[in-house]
């Protein structure tokens, strides 16, 4: 902790050193890079000279009000939360009196309408894949047919793959993140392979006999045109290069090509993570179960995201409750 007095200490100078001593060392990369954005861009200019002695429910107010202004909800929304935190901390070392975070106003983030591929769309889909020239078409198939991340995807190893047992581990995910420091090449970003988005998204799923079929098609592929230590079981499991993982973007850039070519409308790579749970969904699979296949942290999650596809379900089931309620049959009033 700063020896500095709380009524010298500034907000710039409070945040800085709970990024340094608190937030850096104990969170993953990317919300690293997003707390110091954060820090540097926006509160920094706005408040940061602010000593803490002087802060207030007031000041932060404004200080949102202005945030939503520019900003979309969810970047305010992120801003506070990091705030939050780092007030809590400030209050934990008599810093502040109180979090004063908690008492601010902001907006409700409302929830992007969800691009799910109808069911003519998929089939266009499945047949583009199946003729394609793209190397990594492939990489799409399995995202499509497990639901899986683009980031899980790019960080799948062939010893993820369990074959006999048909299972696909899911261990990994790569990221391109902007750098912490500068470590002298020149560039500002590099590919991070972490954990997974959080504990529940380490998991096995169940494969398939027809994902199976396609991955040793897959297989069979990068051996003839890399050679079989392509497929050694520490390599990537999409790659062109030894030890290298196929990057996100490029993935992206992929299913962009595609989707465009077999007449689809335009839609981002998690339109094959949604396809995938409303098919799910629409073939009976419970909350819960898909929730783990999703990998998702609760079955809340799941269900916040995908209650809507239960419609045609829920009309089903009131049609089969009035049946017993009003029956047909008049004599039995």
């Amino acid at each position: 902790m700063s020896r500095k007095s709380k009524r010298k200490m500034t907000l710039e100078e409070w945040l800085n050193e709970w990024y340094d001593l608190y937030a850096k060392p104990n969170v993953k990369q990317s919300t690293a890079v997003s707390y110091e954005g954060y820090i540097r861009n926006h509160v920094v200019p706005a408040i940061g000279n602010i000593p803490l002695s002087e802060l207030n429910v007031n000041v932060l107010q404004k200080f949102f009000n202005d945030k939503r202004g520019t900003h979309s909800p969810k970047t305010v929304s992120n801003i506070r939360m990091m705030m939050h935190s780092a007030f809590k901390t400030a209050l934990m070392n008599d810093l502040i009196p109180k979090n004063y975070v908690e008492f601010v106003q902001i907006a409700t983030v409302e929830k992007k309408e969800m691009r799910v591929f109808t069911r003519q769309e998929q089939q266009k889909l499945m047949v583009a894949l199946k003729y394609t020239d793209e190397q990594y078409a492939f990489g799409i198939f399995l995202c499509l047919t497990t639901g899986i991340r683009v980031g899980e995807l790019c960080g799948l190893q062939w010893e993820n793959i369990d074959l006999n047992h048909g299972i696909l581990k899911i261990r990994k995910t790569v990221q391109r993140l902007e750098k912490l420091k500068d470590d002298g090449t020149g560039k500002k970003t590099e590919i991070v392979i972490g954990s997974p988005k959080s504990r529940a998204s380490v998991r096995d799923i169940p494969l398939e006999p027809e994902i199976i079929k396609e991955i040793l098609r897959h297989k069979e592929k990068m051996n003839k045109f890399f050679g079989e230590s392509i497929t050694a079981p520490k390599e990537f499991l999409i790659t062109c290069k030894h030890d290298t993982p196929i990057e996100p973007r490029t993935m992206q850039d992929i299913f962009k090509r595609i989707i465009n070519h077999a007449g689809i409308q335009k839609a981002n790579f998690h339109a094959l993570r949604h396809t995938f749970a409303t098919r799910a969904l629409e073939a009976g699979v419970d909350f819960k179960t898909l929730s783990v296949l999703l990998g998702h942290a609760d079955v809340y999650t799941t269900m916040n995201r995908y209650a809507h596809v239960l419609e045609d379900q829920k009309r089903s089931a009131m049609k089969n409750i009035l049946s017993v309620i009003i029956p047909d049959d008049e004599s039995e009033i």
